[in-house]
């Protein structure tokens, strides 16, 4: 997650690891992509623990009596404790090991969907998805962590796009038999399949998950650190935590960030519900095409993912490749989801959608490495948490917002364009989000930064 090299005409030249190119002591590819592998799977049952509220939402809905507000603040339910659990987590996440931990919360999300197979109620699902986001909220900072410990920084674009697939191939592959499951059983169901999934994860994770050679416990600064003499070698490895919080690459990055993540929340919650109530597809059609946007989300993260790496190591400023580029696909999806009025039919809308879809999340190849090249290695995972959990809370509110818009559509005789409302308001959002990262974000300038701000702390903390 951090970058330990960066375009170096345009980067501080420094003994730190947020500076100091890679040079782990061997390469190992085949492991390399077998973790990357491994933890695209996590992301994949990660993403299915969340969304298999969107697809059991009409079902469950009349099931229990909820009403589209309500459904919706169980959804959003999964995020209130998420940012909490997340900052806490942020002051031992550098402390703790990574495989460990990250089979920890795989096993806590799977154990939290048995219950409601058993006994589904409203105040179940309510406690149990709160559960679930305070456990899901450190392992997207974990799952970088372990992906870029494999990866120098000029070849992570590719990683954290792959990493970010993990939601569109469970929305493409898997919806499509949950929502089967569903239909021939129940919807109760579709809780115990993605538990088991999570359990045959966990068994293959605990035989091959580990750290690579790019992490930062093999940085060079620290094995430099050390040679210099008798003072303690950790002392130079972490720059002041404001230094990193107040810089317009954080700012920016967590603007961004929310900006998609209300985005996503909405599409995780509503999206089935829009296809079956706004155009017309049957449940288990609408459950099947639940992935359909995420086509467009490949695309361009298998496209700017790689490309932005080959630019970046062409020398191309990050500034450039990660934030001004990044920023405008964002905007432009949220133009795209503000045109939803000015089509009708099916395939416009859906068109649209993908588009607009797939323009915004294309961002998390790119905003993960970009927040990472600023901090130092030892930094990695507790400053990525720490954007997580605070994009998570601004974020929050999207599921909520969108059943109450959803509802005052219904009461007005319009529920189907209470969904094309819900897009746009997201649609509004994602420009502006995307405007900010463009204008604030600036990885070779906060890079120096925050190596002059680590630099003082370290002539500070080893003065007599």
């Amino acid at each position: 997650m951090v970058s330990e090299r960066v375009p170096p005409q345009s980067e501080p030249t420094t003994t730190d690891t947020a500076t100091v190119p890679d040079r782990p002591r061997k390469s190992r590819p085949i492991m390399a992509w077998a973790i990357t592998l491994m933890l695209l799977g996590s992301t994949l049952i990660s993403y299915l623990d969340r969304a298999i509220l969107g697809l059991v939402a009409q079902p469950a809905m009349a099931d229990l009596g909820l009403s589209a507000a309500e459904f919706g603040a169980i959804s959003s339910a999964a995020s209130l404790l998420s940012p909490i659990a997340a900052l806490l987590f942020a002051f031992v996440a550098d402390r703790l090991p990574l495989k460990n931990t990250l089979f920890t919360l795989v096993l806590i999300w799977s154990l939290l969907q048995l219950p409601i197979f058993f006994a589904a109620s409203a105040g179940l699902l309510l406690a149990t998805r709160l559960v679930l986001g305070a456990a899901d909220a450190p392992a997207n900072s974990l799952m970088h962590s372990i992906a870029y410990s494999w990866w120098p920084n000029e070849r992570r674009g590719l990683p954290a796009a792959i990493l970010t697939t993990g939601a569109s191939f469970g929305k493409l592959i898997f919806a499509p038999v949950i929502v089967v499951i569903i239909a021939a059983f129940s919807w109760e169901a579709g809780f115990l399949t993605v538990a088991i999934m999570g359990f045959v994860w966990c068994v293959v994770w605990a035989f091959i998950g580990r750290t690579g050679p790019y992490a930062a416990d093999a940085a060079p600064a620290e094995a430099q650190a050390a040679a210099a003499g008798p003072a303690d070698p950790a002392a130079g490895r972490r720059a002041p935590l404001l230094s990193i919080l107040l810089t317009g690459t954080f700012l920016g990055y967590l603007a961004v960030f929310t900006a998609a993540g209300i985005l996503v929340v909405i599409v995780l919650t509503w999206l089935p519900s829009y296809f079956q109530e706004g155009l017309g597809f049957s449940a288990v059609m609408a459950g099947s095409l639940f992935g359909v946007p995420s086509i467009m989300s490949v695309i361009f993260l298998f496209l700017y993912g790689p490309l932005g790496d080959k630019a970046l190591t062409r020398g191309v400023p990050a500034r450039v490749v990660r934030v001004l580029i990044g920023g405008g696909l964002v905007a432009a999806g949220g133009l795209s989801l503000l045109a939803l009025p000015l089509v009708s039919g099916v395939a416009g809308p859906m068109a649209l959608l993908m588009l607009g879809y797939g323009l915004v999340t294309s961002i998390y190849a790119v905003a993960n490495p970009t927040l990472a090249q600023i901090v130092p290695a030892a930094q990695r995972t507790s400053v990525l948490t720490i954007g997580l959990a605070l994009s998570g809370l601004l974020s929050v509110v999207g599921p909520w917002l969108a059943g109450v818009v959803l509802d005052s559509a219904k009461a007005a005789g319009a529920g189907a364009d209470g969904y094309v409302d819900v897009f746009m308001m997201a649609g509004g959002v994602a420009i502006a989000g995307g405007a900010l990262f463009a204008l604030l974000a600036n990885p070779e300038r906060d890079a120096l930064k925050v190596e002059a701000a680590r630099a003082a702390r370290a002539a500070r903390q080893s003065a007599p």
